[in-house]
């Protein structure tokens, strides 16, 4: 058997990059994310929808960015942050990029769970380069869902086609329909016995599909957590201005109570007294 000397080289330059950006940021790799027993995968319950962002997606960097944005408003931990930004910067330094384009149809489940990830051979994280930074979105997460929606905007700005659109939206409402949510890194994962891992790739999300979800057309509002007031801020599409413009509110005072944000004695962090939150239009 030949090997098409271009394909070689190519390959050798991403092996050659991967090892030269292991070195400069510690980040989890879609190998890290397999094997590491307490990895985000791993730790899933093994029917839970999944959303895996990989660095060769053109929009998985912004999109880990604005994680990073919903989550800080809710009060995740300075670490979890920390983990998030190292590979939002390893994916924005990874060298392949592409448009995300659909599966071939009957190749797998639309909305994927954690067992399929584990197990399926044409899952993304078994389909990404072994060093591949990537970004593991879980439905129990409180902010998932709004962060594939958002995903799936960039997406269809970008030009990906419908289909890969409508797929995203449709892991967007299983995820919605998930209960047992949690703010990262402050509440324990409830983890009930469910699958086995024995069992066939394929995963069985019907049961998270049962109640109908109507497609979604969110507007963000800000809410004050001392006096409760909210106000409408923006609604999609979501330009990087209008985005700029809601971090930047939601730094300063509530501009009902005059509530400011207070810095905590232990940690010295600023504590913000306002926070964002998704609502159907």
């Amino acid at each position: 058997m030949t090997t098409d000397p271009l394909l070689g080289d190519a390959t050798d330059s991403l092996d050659s990059a991967a090892r030269e950006l292991r070195a400069r940021i510690r980040y989890v790799s879609a190998r890290d994310e397999l094997t590491a027993p307490d990895s985000t995968v791993n730790t899933a319950r093994l029917d839970e929808p999944v959303f895996v962002l990989r660095a060769r997606d053109m929009v998985a960097s912004t999109t880990v960015a604005y994680w990073e944005f919903c989550a800080r408003n809710r009060g995740v931990p300075e670490d979890k942050l920390e983990r998030a930004d190292r590979q939002r910067r390893a994916m924005e330094a990874w060298l392949d990029k592409r448009l995300p384009q659909p599966r071939l149809s009957g190749e797998l489940p639309t909305v994927r769970t954690a067992h399929v990830e584990r197990n399926n051979p044409n899952g993304v994280l078994r389909s990404c380069h072994p060093e591949e930074p990537v970004f593991c979105l879980v439905a129990s997460d409180v902010v998932a869902q709004e962060v594939v929606e958002f995903w799936a905007f960039n997406a269809l700005r970008n030009g990906a086609k419908p289909q890969k659109v409508d797929d995203a939206l449709t892991v967007a409402r299983a995820m919605a329909a998930w209960t047992g949510k949690r703010i990262v890194g402050l509440q324990e994962r409830h983890r009930p016995a469910a699958l086995s891992d024995d069992r066939p790739a394929g995963g069985d999300v019907t049961s998270v599909l049962s109640t109908h979800r109507p497609k979604h057309a969110k507007v963000t509002r800000i809410r004050c957590l001392a006096c409760g007031h909210t106000e409408k801020m923006g609604e999609p599409p979501y330009s990087e201005e209008l985005l700029s413009a809601i971090a930047e509110t939601c730094e300063g005072p509530c501009p009902s109570c005059g509530a400011e944000p207070a810095q905590d004695a232990a940690t010295g962090q600023s504590r913000r007294v306002l926070t964002t939150e998704m609502v159907d239009g």
